[in-house]
């Protein structure tokens, strides 16, 4: 089909403004006011004969033309307007570019678990545990790394710094594998507050109430977490992705300690009923149709990937999760065969993440005498798991906590999370074949990055 309007664009205005939709404004504002003979610079196509055309009335079309054309530029600008302001006001975080923000300015409204101050950020962060609950000394409500008689429920208030925010150009400008900054002294728990079962997932459904896309974010962490280190770190990754639902941290008792690493693979098989009741209990507590992401991370994933197989039948018809991403996975590569089936079963789309330089999991390769899934130097490709290697975008010394520092995987994440984006519409990442069969890797300069990192702003 031929289009209605053709337009010559001057070289001055090429090079003035980049903008395409300025320069075929500004082209027709000088074409159509200062040029007479429109027939020179504006070809009017039509199905009318090329004798009737020639004599239309030509000012009569110059004016409605320029009309229209002013009103198209003034309802663009508007919405144009409604959509950079979330850029200048930092509400869009890590690596996301203008394209995002125009295609998904929904997913990036104001987060309805989070309340903005001069001082900083406080995050509404809901918790579940099967850690005993303990008092300190100034007999302030705690919970220790042991195990508690049933599963605890609460929510915690937690304060994030203005020192710990930056606006989108100091963001974008880093280097692409800059880590978080230090959390210490920047990101507290102001306040814990205990809750029953019931009055924990009432909370939960009147935050599910507000949240634009009725979808709730699942943080599971991994070995070496005390508790509080879980929750600072759930309102971390819903800070930065950023996340705009209700948030959950599931703490197990991880005993805090990388010499307790083996005690740490005790436990975690241990809380395995706690965190297959929690995961069952949500979803029947929640209301139907809503989007439940789950994320977790390094040891974690044994507890949620085994708790996921003990999960009624009727999950597999169901499909109750919508997203289940499992960051760098300590679990042996024949475990995670054996329990991946129900995981595709249960869950609308599965990601691993992994990496080549996982110095963790190589530790762990060690101790357990096989492979962690985690470790892409020959990465783990299951049908109905999207597989994806982060190891050119994380040069970072341990290589292992990727999923909540790293820019260009909280970036994915980001498209994964709120956009619902498969890998293969993610353009950041490359198409990659390991012994015929296919899975994903980061460029090292993913195309959304570049292209916000050259765009003044």
């Amino acid at each position: 089909m031929r289009p209605l309007v053709q337009i010559g664009i001057h070289p001055f205005l090429k090079m003035q403004y980049p903008s395409r939709l300025s320069q075929i404004f500004l082209s027709c504002i000088f074409q159509l006011v200062f040029q007479p003979n429109l027939s020179a610079t504006l070809l009017l196509q039509s199905e009318l004969d090329p004798s009737e055309t020639s004599e239309m009335n030509a000012p009569p079309i110059r004016h409605w033309v320029l009309l229209l054309l002013c009103a198209c530029f003034c309802l663009s600008c508007q919405t144009m307007k409604s959509k950079m302001d979330l850029i200048y006001t930092g509400k869009v975080t890590g690596a996301l570019s203008q394209q995002l923000v125009e295609s998904y300015a929904d997913s990036l409204k104001d987060p309805i678990a989070a309340k903005q101050s001069e001082e900083g950020t406080d995050w509404k962060i809901l918790y579940a545990t099967n850690r005993l609950q303990q008092k300190n000394p100034s007999d302030e409500i705690g919970y220790a790394n042991e195990f508690g008689p049933e599963v605890a429920y609460g929510s915690s208030q937690v304060h994030i710094s203005r020192k710990n925010q930056s606006d989108l150009k100091s963001k974008v400008i880093q280097t692409l594998w800059q880590g978080s900054p230090d959390p210490e002294g920047q990101v507290e728990i102001s306040s814990l507050t205990p809750a029953d079962e019931e009055p924990f997932f009432a909370d939960l459904n009147l935050l599910l109430e507000r949240a634009p896309q009725k979808d709730v974010l699942v943080f599971v962490h991994g070995f070496n977490v005390s508790f509080p280190s879980a929750v600072t770190r759930a309102a971390q990754i819903a800070n930065d992705l950023p996340f705009n639902g209700p948030v959950v941290c599931y703490s197990w008792p991880s005993q805090g300690g990388v010499e307790k690493y083996l005690l740490d693979g005790q436990v975690a098989s241990s809380s395995v009923e706690p965190m297959a009741h929690f995961l069952e209990t949500l979803v029947n507590s929640v209301p139907p149709g809503t989007k439940i992401n789950i994320m977790v991370h390094s040891m974690g994933n044994r507890v949620v990937m085994r708790a996921l197989n003990r999960l009624p039948q009727h999950f597999e018809t169901t499909k109750p999760f919508q997203n289940i991403i499992l960051a760098a996975p300590d679990v042996g590569v024949s475990e995670f065969r054996t329990l991946a089936p129900s995981i595709i079963a249960q869950a609308h789309r599965v990601t691993l993440y992994s990496g080549s330089g996982d110095v963790a999991l190589v530790a762990s390769k060690a101790v357990n005498q096989e492979r962690r899934a985690g470790d892409s130097r020959e990465p783990l490709i299951l049908e109905g798991i999207e597989t994806i290697d982060v190891s050119a975008v994380d040069t970072s010394f341990m290589s292992h906590s990727y999923y909540g520092s790293n820019r260009a995987v909280l970036s994915d994440l980001f498209a994964l999370i709120k956009q619902n984006s498969p890998a293969d519409e993610r353009n950041w990442l490359l198409h990659r074949d390991f012994a015929g069969q296919n899975y994903w890797a980061f460029d090292k300069e993913p195309p959304e990055i570049k292209k916000v990192r050259t765009t003044s702003l």
